[in-house]
């Protein structure tokens, strides 16, 4: 059932397809290789072509479903199906793909700890969500994040489930072709050689239907802009006071202090720091150095600043705050901003003089500490492609400043 398969060295590349025209075979109940029934209870069967799952009430206190034999070989990877589920309004109800070690390794405890694609429905609730879900016994769930709640994802209706991994850690969820959830995985939830098989559990009241089903290594939808060309560079080693050298400043309370962009004022602040970089093509990268007057900080956030315009009603932004980076797009202005994150990541704590990067591609963002990468985004068309301005940010909150910046650099492909 492969339509495409390479085996060489060092990469490799394979695909499959099942459950459609093509791959039409007789029904089968229980069904049978390649797919694989995850709880000896639960019933799972092929009828008319299409995989169905039985309801979650068949087999009470008990997770249920079907696994598929094969696994994608590379870290940008993606599955793809027909779904159709239902279930009462009464009870939580759940359709979920979990990414796993293995697809012989099906028992409840080798799926708790594990990422799982979920839609979800909350009890008495007319409307679903997208949903990252963990479990961490059998009684006790986790919802990890979650798309906007809309209509369309239950009661009987088909509609197209598209899941992309990139670097084995980008998950991102498409229905009928729509970007409706993307989430960066932790390290301990990442999949990986041998770490990219898929179970699929149906909690619901009513039978699951699957069809089109297609799991598939892929070239990855981001890739490297490297190597990068400098288009400016200030290291702040000059007197204390207004940054000059061509910056503009949105806000006040912000200055050279020690040969670094500081926070300067005693009351609350968001102030930003931008040039006109002249690249309209989108693809920029901000580097700077953590600290000099101030140090990282647990009660105000410094940002890197990219695909802005002169006004700063809008951009691209990393912000970096008690330990956490956040991968964010803004509205207003940067004196005060609106943020909308995208994604953020604790994993990665950012000390003082660590080098940190926020890149743009035209498609995606993602930041870097010390030239590995902490967290990444799909941008989602939100942000201008040709806005050319970039830069800085610092604040001050509840009597505490955010960490100053030194030694910044703008660059382009």
């Amino acid at each position: 059932m492969s339509f495409l398969l390479r085996r060489s060295t060092p990469r490799a590349w394979a695909g499959w397809r099942d459950l459609d025209t093509l791959h039409s075979r007789p029904d089968e109940n229980p069904v049978q290789p390649p797919w694989k029934a995850t709880n000896s209870s639960r019933s799972v069967w092929l009828e008319g072509n299409v995989l169905k799952i039985n309801d979650g009430l068949s087999t009470p206190m008990q997770l249920g479903g079907v696994s598929y034999w094969q696994m994608p070989f590379t870290q940008n990877w993606g599955c793809q199906m027909d779904l159709n589920i239902d279930g009462n309004i009464i009870q939580e109800q759940f359709w979920a793909a979990c990414i796993s070690p293995s697809w012989t390794s099906v028992a409840f405890t080798d799926l708790k700890e594990l990422p799982m694609v979920a839609i979800y429905r909350g009890p008495f609730s007319g409307t679903a969500a997208v949903v990252i879900l963990v479990y961490h016994d059998l009684n006790f769930h986790d919802l990890l994040a979650q798309s906007e709640q809309f209509s369309g994802l239950m009661n009987r209706l088909t509609y197209q489930l598209r899941i992309l991994v990139d670097r084995d850690r980008l998950l991102r969820v498409y229905i009928d072709g729509v970007l409706r959830m993307q989430y960066w995985l932790s390290s301990s939830m990442a999949s990986g050689p041998g770490r990219r098989a898929l179970n699929f559990l149906n909690q619901t009241s009513a039978w699951s239907e699957q069809r089109n089903f297609i799991l598939f290594d892929q070239p990855s939808d981001f890739n490297s802009v490297a190597p990068w060309t400098s288009v400016f560079y200030d290291d702040f080693n000059r007197a204390d006071g207004s940054p000059g050298n061509g910056w503009t400043t949105q806000g006040s309370n912000a200055g050279i202090v020690g040969n670094s962009w500081s926070v300067t004022g005693t009351s609350d602040s968001s102030t930003g720091l931008i040039r006109d970089t002249g690249v309209t093509s989108g693809i920029q990268r901000v580097e700077a150095v953590v600290g000099g007057n101030n140090g990282p900080s647990t009660g105000a956030d410094a940002s890197l600043v990219a695909r802005t315009n002169a006004t700063a009603s809008e951009g691209v932004s990393a912000n970096f705050y008690s330990n956490h980076i956040y991968l964010s797009h803004w509205t207003g202005s940067l004196d005060s901003p609106t943020w909308i994150d995208y994604m953020d990541t604790a994993e990665v704590p950012v000390a003082a003089g660590a080098t940190v990067a926020l890149c743009c591609s035209v498609q995606a963002a993602w930041v870097e500490v010390n030239g590995q990468i902490a967290v990444m985004a799909d941008l989602n068309n939100r942000v201008t492609l040709t806005n050319s301005w970039a830069g800085l940010r610092v604040s001050r909150r509840s009597s505490t400043n955010s960490n100053s910046w030194n030694d910044v650099r703008l660059l382009t492909r």
